[in-house]
């Protein structure tokens, strides 16, 4: 579940009662990426699909009206009807982008949007189902760090291919920064399902984990960073590409949205689980790191929200919770160096202590085919074999730095792409 901290209106007066501000604003976010994916759609569908441009359309014009709806203070029995009607709309949308998917797997689509691309859109629309399932139920949204990081990764990666693949042949070098991006993402997500598979056979707070999700917050930072600045060239006509600027738009403020959700449940603002196969089995959803039972406190009891906030056009005002960051993933092609592991880390390991003495290889002979005697002989079981031992030191203090360096997508570049030189 991704969670999005908008500018939020105060709660409601008298009897009616207040919608919580995560469930609106969540409501809101999502409404809007719904629409853009009709337009997406209307846009990419060749000239002779009339019935399905029309049909796009009319997806574009249902949940633009939703997500007028949504804008306004609604009580909460307004508000749950607001959810019944998207899950209808949304239920008929999946099934439409399930049609083109298949239509596309047999060549029949004749569209310039690749398969991946339906198969994105319909995953999105799958996750903004789980959420609407929850909130008609009446229950408060949760996370489960490991499947959250594994669906926004994947998002992000495929980001960076859809938009290569539309940017001019001549671009060379914007095309070799989102080749970084790419290939760095990539790598993210699969490190990603290493940890889903991981935790699904021992749940713990595992400390690389932890660095895990560092790595991908700034490598989410500079993508989201690059995502905003093709949009500034494509508006300004600074860019060769085909790829319009709602999409660079729409990239962006997902980008955002993974950087939300990473940041709220470093706060604790929403409730994170750690066991990835207790949520399987106890919800049986495809998304099930948002369908937990139990309750977060309310929003405006928890302390740390107020440092969370975005800007009018979705760009986040507190950076210092997202940008601050030790490490440094830039994409090889850029040619960023990266910093050096600190020496008082590296001098300070754990331990690794073996204490078992291997037993000698006993030669036993193998029998084939039927056995007609069996000569039993005493067998002598050896002692069990010690576990092994791990001497764990606590990690050094980080160093006090009162303001860390800010990433910057091309600054190892003769100049920022996208920028003129006076």
């Amino acid at each position: 579940m991704g969670v999005c901290a908008m500018p939020r209106r105060p709660f409601g007066t008298g009897n009616v009662p207040a919608v919580p501000p995560l469930d609106s604003e969540e409501v809101k976010f999502w409404l809007h990426i719904m629409e853009e994916h009709a337009l997406f759609i209307k846009t990419g569908l060749p000239a002779d699909k009339k019935d399905l441009i029309e049909e796009a359309t009319s997806f574009e014009r249902e949940f633009k009206a939703l997500r007028v709806r949504a804008e306004k203070n609604l009580s909460e029995k307004k508000f749950v009807e607001l959810v019944t009607d998207t899950m209808g709309s949304l239920k008929e949308f999946i099934r439409y982008k399930r049609l083109l998917l298949e239509l596309s797997f047999t060549n029949k689509l004749g569209s310039a949007l690749p398969p991946l691309f339906f198969d994105h859109l319909i995953r999105e629309a799958e996750y903004f189902m789980a959420i609407l399932t929850k909130l008609r139920a009446g229950k408060k949204l949760a996370v489960v760090k490991a499947l959250e990081a594994d669906f926004w990764l994947r998002i992000m990666a495929e980001h960076t291919k859809f938009i290569g693949s539309r940017i001019d042949p001549s671009e060379r070098s914007l095309i070799d920064v989102d080749r970084g991006y790419e290939v760095e993402f990539d790598n993210l997500y699969m490190q990603g399902r290493d940890y889903v598979s991981f935790f699904e056979h021992q749940p713990m707070e595992l400390p690389a984990f932890g660095r895990f999700l560092q790595d991908s917050r700034a490598a989410t930072v500079r993508l989201r960073d690059f995502k905003q600045a093709v949009y500034d060239m494509i508006i300004k006509n600074r860019m060769l590409s085909t790829v319009p600027a709602v999409m660079a738009d729409h990239v962006r403020r997902e980008a955002d949205h993974f950087l939300l959700v990473l940041a709220m449940m470093e706060k604790g603002i929403i409730k994170v689980e750690k066991d990835c196969v207790d949520s399987i089995k106890k919800h049986h959803t495809k998304y099930d790191m948002i369908m937990d039972d139990e309750f977060v406190e309310p929003i405006e009891e928890i302390e740390g929200i107020e440092d969370i906030e975005i800007h009018e056009h979705g760009h986040l005002f507190e950076e210092e919770a997202i940008d601050d960051m030790e490490l440094d993933f830039t994409p090889g092609l850029i040619g960023r160096e990266k910093e050096p592991p600190s020496q008082a880390v590296a001098d300070q390991p754990g331990v690794l202590t073996d204490d078992r003495e291997e037993p000698e290889e006993e030669n036993t002979p193998k029998v084939q085919g039927e056995v007609k005697e069996v000569v039993t002989e005493e067998v002598v079981t050896p002692p069990p074999k010690p576990a092994y031992k791990y001497k764990a030191q606590a990690p050094p203090a980080p160093p006090k730095n009162d303001k860390q360096p800010k990433y910057k997508w091309g600054g190892s570049l003769p100049r920022q792409l996208g920028k003129i030189t006076e």
